[in-house]
């Protein structure tokens, strides 16, 4: 290039010839006149494409494997590690992978899509979706499904962590997703997801799922859903599930529970609002004016949950997505309604919530609440010993010293009614009072239900605290007092 600059110097400057120059430079005519008329940075190039010696007698099998792949499911296609391991494997190739892949790129005449830039109206949409995501949780790594809200305009986004993407998990998302943005925006963008969609139609027409409808008409946005692989028509929020990650949960952070993760990441959003900038300003400065323009949530908000039927059969159970859930033994034989949350279920019969369970997304579990069959067992005491739900419920070691005294001092099955008795007082009372009275009750040697009921109450000098139950006497012994005196 220096060269060039010289030439042309001296031809234009100094008024030289193009037979000066060339005898001076040592340069051919033709090359003086190149520099005159170009002066740009010289550029290579060959009259001949380059022989592909290693590619080329493959490369007509190539484009003959993807001609075939136009005729079967996107999905089962050829990529270009694939083209190469048959290459290698079956016809012997000796080149690269990376020869492989620039030439199927080149053979299938791919041109990268170009976006034009978009300009939002304050509250004019926001877009959703769902992604995954590694945490510890109690010290165990688990995968939780991030639901990620993010506003058009201002870029505010909100983010929770939920055990899946099912349907419930969907109307949580919003449901906290609006009320911590301040409002809804006029129309929302998702994927294809299942939870929504029942059915993709022709264009962008679908046929929604009923249940989501309902929730949707509680805020009056409209929903909008991308073409099915065109990931890029809501670019914005799928670029933010990357970020969630690459900032907040690299490395996976521990937390005791779900709770403990969603308000970390709560204070995540709120930071990265105060110290992000587009435009000049803030996020959290451009959300505090489009907040102006959101619509206000509606006065009653819809229940974030799934609701089925089903009937409770005569273990007192019933069945919800593989798992089975208690309830009182009079709604045996009735079918109720099951409302399944995101992290509770709740049995209703006619309106009335009957029973209420920590949420499973395992199959096969039993959710037993203990006080469900109390009023059983106080009628058959003989299935206590082995009734499931009082093995599996996790009382102070107190009560079983307790229940031993108890049938030591009563006859026959009595001694286990009073004991169930006592385990029915912590359904209006908590367990530190009941356990404080059952090991006060058992200190000064007192071993009734009625006892343990006042010392709950907390009654001064109850009739029974000097005259405690006496043992019943041995059946034997009692015999031969009455026969020798």
């Amino acid at each position: 290039m220096e060269e060039k600059e010289v030439i042309r110097r001296d031809y234009f400057i100094h008024r030289k010839s193009m037979r000066q120059i060339a005898r001076e430079r040592h340069h051919s005519r033709k090359t003086i006149r190149k520099a005159l008329y170009d002066p740009g940075v010289p550029v290579y190039s060959r009259s001949k494409p380059r022989p592909k010696v290693t590619i080329g007698p493959f490369q007509e099998m190539i484009r003959q494997w993807l001609q075939e792949d136009k005729q079967r499911p996107a999905k089962q296609r050829h990529t270009a590690k694939r083209i190469f391991q048959r290459l290698r494997e079956e016809y012997g190739f000796p080149g690269s992978e990376r020869t492989v892949r620039r030439t199927v790129s080149a053979l299938r005449d791919t041109v990268p899509d170009s976006h034009v830039p978009q300009t939002y109206a304050p509250a004019d949409g926001g877009t959703f979706d769902f992604g995954e995501a590694l945490v510890k949780l109690k010290g165990r790594e688990t995968k939780v499904h991030l639901g990620c809200l993010r506003l058009d305009y201002s870029s505010h986004y909100f983010i929770c962590a939920l055990p899946s993407e099912r349907q419930e998990a969907l109307f949580e998302c919003h449901l906290q997703g609006f009320s911590y943005l301040g409002g809804t925006p006029g129309r929302m963008r998702y994927d294809n997801l299942k939870p929504a969609v029942q059915k993709i139609l022709r264009g962008k027409n679908r046929q929604e799922q009923a249940a989501w409808v309902a929730f949707r008409s509680h805020f009056l946005f409209e929903s909008e859903y991308v073409t099915p692989g065109k990931g890029q028509e809501k670019g914005g929020v799928e670029n933010l599930v990357g970020y969630v990650r690459r900032n907040f949960l690299v490395p996976p952070p521990e937390f005791d529970d779900y709770q403990a993760l969603n308000a970390y990441l709560m204070n995540c959003c709120d930071r990265d609002a105060r110290e992000r900038r587009r435009g000049g300003r803030t996020i959290e400065e451009l959300w505090r004016k489009e907040q102006e323009s959101l619509r206000p949530l509606p006065q009653k908000l819809p229940t974030a949950c799934v609701s089925r039927s089903g009937k409770v059969n005569r273990r007192q159970q019933v069945r919800f997505a593989g798992n089975w859930y208690s309830v009182p033994p009079r709604y045996v034989g009735q079918v109720v309604t099951i409302r399944a949350y995101v992290f509770r279920v709740e049995i209703a019969w006619q309106d009335q919530v009957i029973a209420s369970h920590g949420r499973s997304y395992s199959r096969e579990e039993e959710f037993l609440n203990p006080h469900h069959y109390l009023p059983v067992l106080l009628k058959k005491p003989g299935a206590f010993p082995r009734a499931t739900p009082i093995l599996k419920w996790p009382l102070p070691p107190v009560y079983e010293a307790y229940h031993r005294q108890l049938r030591e001092r009563r006859e026959g099955q009595s001694g286990t009614r009073e004991y169930i008795r006592i385990l029915m007082l912590l359904q209006d009372h908590p367990l530190p009072a009941v356990t404080a009275a059952v090991e006060q009750a058992a200190t000064i040697g007192v071993f009734s239900y009625e006892a343990v009921k006042s010392l709950l109450s907390g009654q001064p000098e109850p009739s029974w605290r000097h005259s405690p139950l006496p043992v019943w006497p041995n059946r034997v012994d009692h015999f031969d007092r009455l026969v020798h005196g």
